[in-house]
C-alpha cells in the first residue's frame, strides 16, 4: 500500500567532533509548529551554555511548513543545511537542531556548513525512518447482523483489527480507522446501507495518522 507520507521513526541524539568543536545533532518529532516551539526550548534549557543552538524544522503532511536559524553563526551556514538534510531524507514532521560547542578552531563558511549537514544527516540516519499513511476515524451505529459485512468490508479496504472496535447496546457502535485512500469507497458503502435501512447512522469522528 502507498504512503503518504515520511517522518522519523524515533527521536535521537548523535555526537560529532570536528576540529576540536563538539556538535549534538538532536532529532525530535513534532507534528505542529507549537509542538516545535515547545522542543526547541527543552533542548535550548539542556544546552544553555552551548556556543550555538541551530536548528530547522519541517511539518505537516501535506502542505509543508519550514522554517530554519542559524542562532548566530554566519548566515546560510547553518540552518540551511540543517533543513537540506531534512529534504534529503524527504521526510516531515522533523525538528533537527544542532548543538555546537566551540573547541577553539574556527572552521570558516565551508566548514560550517559541512558540519551543521553531515551532523544534521548523521541524527536523522540514527532515527530511521517510517512511512505513514493519513487515517479517516468513523463511528457508525448499526443493527446486529451488520457486524460480519462491516468488518469483512473493512478488512478489504485496508484496515487493520487493532483498529476496529465494537460496543454493545441496544444497537451496535461500530468505531473504525481507514487509510484516506479507501474512504470514499467505504463512505459510499455506508450511505447506500443507511437508504436502505441497513444502518441507523454514521459520521467521520476526525482525521488522524
Amino acid at each position: 500500500m502507498a504512503f503518504d507520507y515520511k517522518e522519523p521513526a524515533t527521536e535521537s541524539t548523535v555526537e560529532v567532533k570536528i576540529n576540536k568543536s563538539r556538535f549534538l545533532g538532536h532529532v525530535r518529532i513534532c507534528r505542529t509548529e507549537d509542538v516545535v516551539r515547545r522542543k526547541l526550548r527543552e533542548i535550548g534549557d539542556l544546552h544553555r551554555q552551548a556556543t550555538h543552538n541551530c536548528w530547522a524544522y519541517r511539518v505537516g503532511d501535506e502542505a509543508f511548513k519550514e522554517y530554519f536559524s542559524d542562532d548566530g553563526e554566519p548566515a546560510g551556514t547553518a540552518g540551511k543545511p540543517i533543513l537540506g538534510a531534512i529534504l534529503r531524507q524527504e521526510v516531515t514532521n522533523s525538528l533537527v537542531v544542532v548543538t555546537r560547542y566551540f573547541g577553539g578552531v574556527k572552521l570558516g563558511v565551508r566548514g560550517l556548513i559541512e558540519a551543521y549537514g553531515s551532523t544534521a544527516s548523521e541524527a536523522l540516519a540514527a532515527s530511521g525512518v517510517v512511512e505513514r499513511l493519513i487515517k479517516k476515524s468513523y463511528r457508525v451505529v448499526a443493527p446486529y447482523d451488520r457486524i460480519k459485512p462491516l468488518s469483512r468490508m473493512l478488512l478489504s479496504l485496508g484496515a487493520v483489527e487493532e483498529e476496529i472496535r465494537f460496543e454493545y447496546g441496544e444497537h451496535v457502535d461500530l468505531f473504525c480507522s481507514l487509510p484516506r485512500s479507501s474512504a470514499e469507497p467505504f463512505e459510499t458503502a455506508l450511505e447506500e446501507m443507511l437508504h436502505t435501512s441497513r444502518l441507523f447512522s454514521w459520521a467521520v469522528v476526525q482525521e488522524k495518522i
